[in-house]
């Protein structure tokens, strides 16, 4: 296998090659990657959202959730890339109230939601897709004594809490460090380690409560057209997802105790979603199939995709 990203989906208009998507896939079983195309194991990235659910995860190691009397539909969405529906801003209001913070306290720009479908008002920090994460830093802080000002400073006492976390969970020190979108710091990470850190936090009670609550709760966890929500309900629970900027996805089959990890080279969130859900229907974690066309605004057929890999 050659170092370098392979060819996912072609599409054709009238024969001609129009457009082309690149990445790579890894199956892991227990851990340990048994198959895979693109990019060997020990390519760094950096996670983006595919790392809320290990930030997230350090309020397991305290009285956190019970103090709060936390819900399953607000521990899921400390996790989510949140499509920003009035039902999400409705939960965050609820946490801010629940944690006594000011939306001033969250250092995010505003945002308009990603699920703009009916949206008519205008843009704030709570619309930010990347919020609830936010509130969860400020209020673990708040808790530990922390000050709150400043909380994505990569020497700020949580986030340092977070790359402990990241340490334990993956096995992997990283001195590469970056920020998300949103401002947060971010730690280089090669994938097998990536994988690894989902195995450990997947296959850990102490963490129950949150990826629980991504099960129960789908939508909250992400939202209208949101990928990792859609793989969830389509699995009825079978199968956990998380969907991070930088074309990845992230699926794990708690029957199999196995991961799928898709990394796409172009962020692009329809064809992302096309080759997973094929993925998914050929290893037979998903029964989905679907016709192989490109439609534009009137819904007419106009150009034809394949999918160029194997597994």
């Amino acid at each position: 296998m050659t170092n370098q990203a392979e060819k996912l989906l072609s599409i054709y208009r009238e024969g001609y090659l129009d457009n082309y998507f690149l990445g790579s896939v890894y199956l892991a079983k227990e851990n340990k990657i048994y198959k895979q195309i693109g990019f060997n194991d020990d390519t760094i990235c950096f996670m983006r959202s595919l790392a809320k659910p290990f930030q997230a995860s350090i309020i397991c190691d305290y009285d956190f959730i019970k103090e709060f009397k936390l819900t399953q539909k607000e521990l899921a969405i400390f996790m989510a890339s949140h499509s920003g529906s009035p039902l999400h801003i409705e939960v965050l209001k609820n946490l801010l109230k629940k944690f006594k913070l000011k939306i001033n306290n969250l250092e995010i720009e505003k945002d308009y939601p990603l699920d703009m479908k009916g949206f008519r008002g205008v843009k704030t920090k709570l619309h930010n897709n990347c919020s609830a994460k936010h509130i969860m830093m400020v209020a673990i802080s708040n808790y530990l004594g922390y000050p709150i000002k400043n909380y994505m400073d990569i020497n700020h006492p949580i986030q340092k809490l977070i790359y402990k976390k990241q340490v334990e969970l993956t096995n992997y020190k990283s001195s590469i460090i970056t920020k998300d979108g949103c401002g947060t710091p971010l730690w280089g990470l090669d994938i097998k380690s990536i994988i690894n850190g989902y195995f450990n936090f997947l296959n850990n009670e102490k963490y129950s409560p949150l990826y629980k609550s991504a099960l129960k709760h789908p939508y909250i966890f992400g939202g209208n057209n949101r990928l990792d929500s859609e793989i969830i309900q389509l699995s009825k629970g079978k199968l956990f997802s998380k969907v991070g900027a930088g074309g990845f996805v992230i699926v794990y089959n708690f029957k199999l105790n196995e991961i799928l990890l898709v990394k796409m080279i172009q962020n692009n969130n329809e064809y992302r979603r096309l080759i997973t859900l094929d993925i998914l229907n050929k290893i037979n974690w998903l029964d989905y199939k679907s016709e192989n066309w490109v439609y534009n605004q009137k819904k007419e057929k106009v150009a034809k995709y394949y999918y160029e890999f194997q597994l």
